[in-house]
């Protein structure tokens, strides 16, 4: 009983490039990038953080009221 196999697509290997990304754009472009990505960090976390925080006090209340309150 022979089993057959499907060939593997190789995968093509780009053509190197000699120009590198870094040299096609100025320091202030680089620079506002880099700004953007971690403005866009920031509101992640902080979006994530305005969940996660109300049910972190939630839970610790709910908590402390099982061991302290009775």
């Amino acid at each position: 009983m022979a089993v057959e196999l499907h060939p593997v697509a190789a995968r093509q290997l780009s053509q190197p490039t000699t120009v590198r990304a870094e040299e096609t754009t100025s320091f202030d472009e680089r620079w506002a990038a880099w700004r953007a990505k971690g403005a866009a960090h920031d509101r992640a976390v902080r979006r994530k953080l305005a969940i996660a925080v109300p049910l972190f006090i939630i839970v610790a209340a709910v908590v402390f009221y099982a061991l302290i309150g009775r």
